[in-house]
């Protein structure tokens, strides 16, 4: 075994072990995957870098968009899907996950999943933002994404053949010969190899590589950082989406407050009291998260406020209590009574968009290497996520990836033997939250909601710099490996919106203000260490 992968440990004495199916992450897209696959009879594998139920699944507040609903259409879905993806959607694509969504809801209800439902019995649709009707399901109001961990978490408990492993940091993917082999890892602050005939990424996001994300501190970009060494063929890495509403207190944390409760009626306003989505566009607050988010954004340089605020007043509390548990036990959390005061908040980092290329059953230009959920880009989200489409993509594509694993055979056995081609030099000791801290400052202002060539050059000879200082450093402790991770992603991000010279979905450019037309269908691909738009 040649290929190179970060440790710095004696190969001779890890501990090792054999598996059909290894996957990486518990989010919706790794639980799906791991069910479908020990289900299809493989010996499969679950690990995850904190406990089982972290990931950005469980901290999702909005919903499953799906046409269930007797007046909905799948046409609808697929062109409020369209529009949102900017020119970037791969049509087919949108097409197949939509029409997979009744199927998806139905799996979840099997697997004792429980959504909202009216008076009447009927399950309760809501409207998010870029949707042109009520096609959202939700589970106990702003609590959907930890009620689908909880189903699929005790369905696999009742798989036969499906183990899992908390608390394990993937340090990196094994190849050989240029195939995914298996992985490698720190367990119980040991290194340990899981060798695996498929290994499926489902490592979630890269949300941490910015402050006041909304993501939870896992989300590091290990997953594309891991993808990117081993070679994969990396797609659209510029295009990240900022959710419009976090709540915005000092000194507590930046907690996301759904669209939906704008789809509910509750207004956008400026610190004079104006509406200022009015006008701004034809759906006002429930234009697309990117719209929003850059109209916030010129909204605060325009008042100096720290802020913007969302108002629900004028909406029935007690019903609030009901519906948006989440938002309303954060209005208590921060002292704020939302009967009588609007509630303050600001853009920050929800989604990356761009990934690892993979089609629908999560295939990845790597063999032996599939993808699922956000660590891809399946084509699915375009230039820009319509919301609640994440949690629909990692059940269809989760179930899809697990099923080709299955089908793929058992493990043979047969593994190559481990070389460690990286000395480190502990030349130095590096203040890595400091840098961490750092780097998260930086890509606000150089790779936020809006962007430019100035500030991306910039940026980019900073977080070069501080790559040159961590690579001489001997990796310790996973901090250390989750920094380098943040920084090898974070130069792919940026180089990659350097080259797109044209505002597209969530990717602005200041300086390039317009699309262009020629650059619709166009990608940015990472390759073979290359970046092009192709």
């Amino acid at each position: 075994m040649t290929d190179r992968y970060l440790v710095s440990f004696d190969t001779k004495h890890l501990s090792q072990e054999t598996v059909d199916v290894l996957v990486i992450g518990t989010g919706v897209a790794g639980l799906t995957a791991a069910l479908a696959a020990a289900r299809g009879g493989r010996q499969t594998l679950m690990v995850n870098k904190a406990l089982l139920e972290e990931s950005n699944t469980s901290y999702a507040k909005g919903g499953i968009a799906a046409v269930v609903g007797g007046d909905d259409t799948f046409d609808a879905h697929v062109r409020d899907t369209l529009v949102a993806g900017d020119g970037l959607c791969d049509d087919a694509v949108v097409r197949a996950i939509i029409e997979a969504a009744p199927g998806a809801v139905n799996f979840l209800k099997s697997c004792g999943a429980k959504f909202d439902s009216n008076e009447a019995g009927e399950v309760d649709l809501g409207r998010e933002g870029g949707h042109s009707g009520h096609r959202i399901l939700h589970a106990g109001g702003d609590a959907t994404g930890t009620e689908v961990t909880r189903a699929l978490l005790a369905a696999c408990r009742d798989t036969a053949g499906l183990r899992a492993y908390k608390n394990t940091f993937v340090l990196d993917l094994l190849t050989d010969s240029g195939a995914c082999v298996g992985a490698v890892m720190m367990r119980h602050n040991e290194p340990h190899v899981i060798w695996a005939r498929t290994v499926i990424l489902a490592s979630g996001g890269a949300g941490q590589l910015y402050r006041e994300s909304t993501n939870p501190a896992i989300a590091t970009a290990d997953g594309h950082a891991m993808a990117l060494r081993a070679g994969a063929i990396m797609r659209d890495m510029e295009m990240v989406q900022f959710h419009p509403t976090l709540l915005y207190v000092a000194g507590l944390e930046r907690r996301l407050i759904t669209e939906a409760l704008r789809g509910h009626g509750a207004y956008l306003r400026n610190s004079n009291g104006e509406r200022f989505m009015v006008g701004k566009h034809e759906l006002a607050e429930l234009a697309p998260r990117d719209v929003v988010s850059r109209e916030i954004g010129r909204e605060l340089r325009r008042t100096g406020d720290a802020a913007a605020f969302l108002d629900v007043t004028h909406l029935n509390q007690p019903e609030l209590r009901t519906k948006f548990p989440t938002f309303m036990q954060s209005c208590d959390d921060a002292g704020i009574d939302c009967s009588k005061s609007w509630v303050p908040v600001r853009p920050g980092p929800h989604y990356m968009i761009g990934g690892v290329h993979a089609d629908l059953d999560g295939v990845a230009s790597i063999d032996g290497l599939l993808a699922v959920g956000e660590v891809t880009s399946t084509g699915l989200h375009g230039a820009n996520r319509l919301a609640s489409n994440s949690l629909l993509e990692g059940l269809v594509c989760g179930e899809r990836a697990g099923a080709l694993a299955a089908s793929r055979g058992p493990n043979e056995g047969k593994h190559p033997r481990l070389v460690s081609e990286r000395p480190m030099r502990d030349t130095r000791r590096i203040d890595v939250w400091d840098m961490i801290n750092s780097v998260k400052g930086a890509m606000w202002r150089g790779m936020g909601v809006e962007r430019a060539e100035r500030g991306m050059q910039s940026l980019l000879r900073q977080l070069t710099g501080w790559q040159r200082m961590i690579r001489e450093q001997e990796r310790r402790f996973p901090s250390e490996w989750q920094l380098e991770n943040m920084l090898e992603v974070a130069i792919a991000m940026t180089e990659s919106a350097l080259l797109r010279n044209e505002s597209r979905g969530v990717h602005y450019r200041t300086d390039f203000p317009d699309q262009n037309p020629a650059l619709a269908r166009k990608h940015t691909l990472i390759k073979g260490g290359a970046t092009t738009l192709t």
